[in-house]
This record gives structure tokens, sequence and C-alpha cells, in this order.
């Protein structure tokens, strides 16, 4: 397998292209618009709140220059009542429009997440390599919440401010032209500063979502070596990533909010203004006969009320930029193409009988130097294959290349005669069966960590799965048996008893092709006995490759072969190779010597 990224500290994804801001937008809007009926009524909603904002100044004016002005007590009860009735209509409207804005955002924000979820599922190893399992989680939770916190408040929010506007010059208009024209002249000192505050934070939001990512690698890695970090004495090292990973991300909010702190008094500053500009020039016609008092204090109170949403444009322009950067951190995956690709025709696979032929296949990860070259060989069915070379020869990469978790760089593999790449993934799959050297368990219980990947199996097939691979009878030992849950990745149970319940796995599929990756390396003994009694069972009338040293599966295998810097050197039986001078007999001696080593020093 390739290297993956070290613990050196986590960088943004290199690689992955990033869509235009606009693309984005206009890609969310298209998801947030898949409910119309919905969208049709919040936006409804917030059409009557903001005329139910814009009818209050009005009804200040019937008071002022009729009710009070003319005497008339009539037009008092009548605004009173019209004034209740607006008030009781905009609180409906106003519950509406939240509720329908919070379920058209969490609607987008499960599409997103289930559309992100199965693009990673579809992306090949080649492409996940390239990513690591904390940025990966940051996005499917961090960048889809800034999506959907915009579009559940900032997108009603900017519709609000805009019809607000508008509706308020028009009013003005209405009522007084020169104080629509005071206000209208206002208008483009706002949207600048909007502007130019959403200019400067949208590398700035861009450096968030990639530093909370960052933190939410150091987070994972942490946790999930947890062990390893206690057991070399890391913590501290560990505490002083996180903490150099948690101050870059507190520096970048710290400049955010030098910018919105900046924007809030430059708002209060032009709205003042504003508001002067219409007192100044509405008080002389007032003074003059020629505006009335009622139309200058409707004036002010349309220009109140944009007051509050003008304010938080500063707070808008942050939110709508968090959204473009979190959807340009989520769409940069999934518009990354999967390189493996299932063919257009799938050629059907029947069972196979389990012949495999290496035609020349020469592969490299992508960037990386060739880790297999030219390697030609057939196995007949029903042959155990041993693997052997020094580490990094391409033994792993090669059971990778069978099940085609990638794809060959050229030459080709064919399963009895059939290109592996003439065939759909699935069906390839689930013909093979993979055990390897640290096998992966599920937070659930062993019934199903067995069972797991195939549908309605009964339990008695399960039962013989577990007992054939020399397991019932610890798992019966259990509290609960096998409904006994296990830990994350298996953590509860020993590593011989992980490795016996992945070739139960393997023997409950029934396949006709085995992929062991050095199943037994890293166990004790007396475990190993038990296992490889299992793996006896498993393999039975199965073609079988395995990555090991172990000289009694080397002794047990019909072919042995030989690599060294990702080429085939030797192949023969166990027999064979120790007759000829080579890299085997070199390797066995070495192994031989250091299980000796090994001994003495245990029995010093």
């Amino acid at each position: 397998m390739p290297m993956r990224r070290s613990l050196a500290e986590p960088q943004p994804y290199e690689g992955l292209a990033t869509p235009a801001p606009w693309r984005i937008m206009r890609r969310l809007l298209a998801l947030y618009a898949a409910a119309p009926g919905l969208l049709c009524l919040a936006a409804l909603c917030t059409v009557l709140t903001v005329a139910a904002d814009l009818a209050v100044p009005w009804l200040l004016k019937r008071v002022l220059d009729v009710g009070l002005a003319q005497r008339q007590v009539e037009v008092l009860y009548v605004a009173g009542g019209l004034l209740a009735a607006v008030t009781v209509l905009r609180g409906f409207t106003a519950y509406g429009q939240h509720y329908l804005a919070a379920v058209l955002a969490h609607r987008l924000a499960f599409v997103l997440r289930e559309r992100f979820f199965a693009h990673v599922q579809r992306l090949s190893f080649a492409e996940l390599d390239r990513l690591h399992t904390g940025d990966l989680m940051a996005r499917a939770t961090a960048d889809v919440e800034a999506v959907r916190l915009f579009f559940h408040f900032g997108l009603p929010t900017a519709c609000a401010l805009l019809l607000t506007g508008s509706g308020t010059l028009v009013a003005l208009y209405g009522l007084a032209p020169r104080l629509a024209w005071v206000t209208l002249a206002s208008f483009p000192c706002f949207v600048a500063v909007a502007l130019g505050v959403s200019r400067r934070l949208r590398p700035l939001q861009q450096q968030v979502q990639a530093h909370t990512a960052a933190l939410t690698v150091v987070l994972q890695e942490s946790l999930a070596g947890i062990r390893v970090v206690k057991a070399s004495g890391r913590e501290k090292r560990q505490a002083r990533r996180f903490w150099r990973a948690a101050a870059a991300l507190s520096r970048v909010y710290v400049r955010m909010a030098h910018h919105q702190a900046l924007h809030l008094p430059l708002l209060t500053l032009l709205l003042a203004a504003a508001m002067a500009g219409i007192l100044f020039f509405g008080g002389r016609q007032v003074i003059a006969g020629s505006l009335s008092l009622g139309t200058l204090v409707a004036g002010t109170g349309y220009l109140a009320q944009l007051a509050q949403p003008l304010r938080r444009l500063s707070w808008l322009s942050g939110m709508a930029s968090r959204c473009q950067a979190g959807g340009a951190r989520l769409f940069a995956v999934l518009d990354t193409v999967p390189s493996l690709r299932p063919p257009p025709q799938p050629r059907p696979l029947p069972r196979l009988r389990g012949r495999v032929c290496f035609e020349h296949v020469s592969f490299a990860y992508p960037g990386g130097e060739p880790v297999l070259r030219n390697v030609s060989f057939t196995v007949e069915p029903g042959q155990k294959v041993a693997l052997v070379g020094p580490t990094g020869s391409g033994k792993s990469t090669l059971l990778q290349l069978i099940p085609r978790f990638y794809d060959v760089c050229s030459g080709r593999i064919t399963l009895d005669g059939i290109d592996v790449r003439r065939v759909a993934p699935e069906a390839l799959r689930r013909q093979i069966g993979i055990v390897e050297q640290e096998p992966v368990l599920f937070a659930t219980t062993i019934r199903d960590n067995i069972a797991y990947g195939l549908e309605g199996v009964p339990f008695a097939a399960i039962v013989a799965a577990a007992k054939a691979a020399q397991a019932h009878a610890f798992i019966m030992a259990l509290p609960e048996g096998y409904e006994t849950r296990v830990g994350e990745r298996g953590v509860t149970l020993s590593g011989g008893q992980r490795q016996r319940l992945a070739i139960a796995r393997a023997l409950l599929r029934d396949p006709r092709l085995l992929l062991l990756d050095d199943a037994t390396a890293s166990l004790d003994v007396e475990t190993e006995a038990l296992v490889q009694q299992a793996l006896a069972a498993l393999m039975a009338g199965r073609t079988t490759f395995l990555v090991t040293q172990r000289l009694r599966l080397l002794q047990q295998a019909d072919l042995i072969l030989v690599f060294d810097a990702g080429r085939l050197v030797q192949q023969g039986t166990h027999a064979e190779l120790l007759r000829q001078p080579g890299l085997y007999r070199r390797l066995l001696a070495a192994s031989w010597a250091q299980h000796e080593a090994h001994v003495l020093a245990g029995n010093g």
C-alpha cells in the first residue's frame, strides 16, 4: 500500500479542483430548490412578513396626519385594529418563514451528506489514498453545516433585506419622492461596504474551513492511535500538534473578527447619515408646509426598519463566504471522477474455477515509481501460492490488483480467461475472500461482523463458519455469545480472535479465490496454531494467494513467487527454490537467524 500522509501538520488536499464561486452558489441553489412547493410557500411567508412590517409606518402616518391632526377618533380605532391584525398576521407568517427555511435547509444538508458519502464510497483506492479520514469527516460535518446555516438563516435574511429595501424605496417614493432619493443615494455606500467586507472575508473563511479540517485530522489521528501515542510516550507531542492546529484556527477567527468589527461602525455611521439626511430635508419641508409630519415620521420609520437588517450585512457576508468555502470543499470531492469505473457493458462472471493469469503486469501508484514491473505467471485452480520478498517489493500491491482495487498500468489480469476490467467490480469481489494482517471489525455484534456484507444468512451457517474458523469456543465464552458487541475496530478482542472472526467471515462468503495478506504475522505460537487450523479449512479447494514468511505455510504452497523491487525474480516450490542459489534462500536464512535470536533472547 502507498504511504499515507505522515504525522506532520496536515495540509489542505492537493489536486482537488475548486469550482468557481458563482458555480458553487448556483449548484447549491439548484439543490435547495428541489422542493418547489415548500420553497414557494416559504417565499410567500417572507413576502407577507415584509409587507406587514412595511404597513406599520403607513399606519403611523394615518394616525398622525388624519387621526390626530384632523381629530378623527374613528381613524385611531381603525388604525389600532389594523395594527393588531398586522401584528398577528406577521406572527404567523414569521413562524412559517423560519420553520420552512429550517426544513429546506435541513433537506439540503441531508442531500449533500447523502451524496457526499455515496460518492466517497464509489471512489477507488487511488483517490482515497490522497484523502485523509479526518478531512473527509470535516467536509461531511463542518462544511455541510456551514452550507445549512447560510440557507437556514443567511438566505432568508438576504431575501427579506432585499424585499424590505425595495419596499421602502417604493413606499417612500409614493409618500415623498425627495425622501426616496435621499435614501437611495445612501444605498451604494451600504453595498460598497458589504462587498468590501465580503471580499476580505471569503479567503479567510476558506482558511477557516481548511484549518478546521486540519484540526479534525489531528484529533482523529490522536484518538484512533491513542494506544500507540501512550505506548510511545508522545502525549505531549500530540498535544503540541493539536495546540498548533487550534492556534492557527484561532488566528484566522481573530482576523475575521477584526473585519466584522470594523464593518458594524461603518454601517452605523452610514445609517446615521441617511437618517440625518431625511430629517434635514424632510424637516425643512414640514416647516415649509410642503410635507406632513406623519409623512416624515413614516419615512424615518421605514429607514429605521432597514437599520437592523443592514447592520447584519457583515454577519450575512461572513455566513455567505463560509457557505461558499464549505460548498467549494464539498464539490471538490463530489467532482472527483473515480479512476476505476465499471465497464460500459460488464461481462457476466460465472462461478470461478480459480485460474489466475498475470500477463506482463506493471503498476505504479499515482505520482510514484513503478511498484510492479512486467510480472507474468499463471496459477491453476485450487493452488496455494505464497508471495515472498523484502518489504516494499510489491507483494501486497499484487493482492490489491486481483479484486481490482487498483487498475494495472499495463498488461492484464485474467480470472478463468476473463479480464478483470471487463467484469463489474461488485460481481468480481463477491467471489474473492480477503483476510488481512489487521482485520477490520465494526462496532456491532460478533454475529453481524461475521455476516457482514451478506443479507439473510441463517444463524446456523454463521455458527458453522465460526466453528470451522476455530472461533466458536471463545465466542460462546463471551458474556452474550454471538450477540456480544465488540469495541471500535474490535479492540475488546485479542489479535488472534479478530483474525479468526475475519476467517469466519471469509468462510461464510464461500469465495473461490482467497487473498491472505500476512494473516499470521503478529500472532503468538499458540494462537498461530489455531489460526493456521482455521486457514487450512478456509484454503481447502480454493485458489489461494498468501503473503507469508512462515516456513510451514511455505512448505505447503504449490507455488512460491519471489519478488524483489517489483520484479518476479524466482518461482517454484519450496524444495525447488531451496536447491537454487538466490533471494529465496537468503530470505529464509535471515528469517531463521532472526527466529533463533528471538528464541535465545526468550530463554535468557
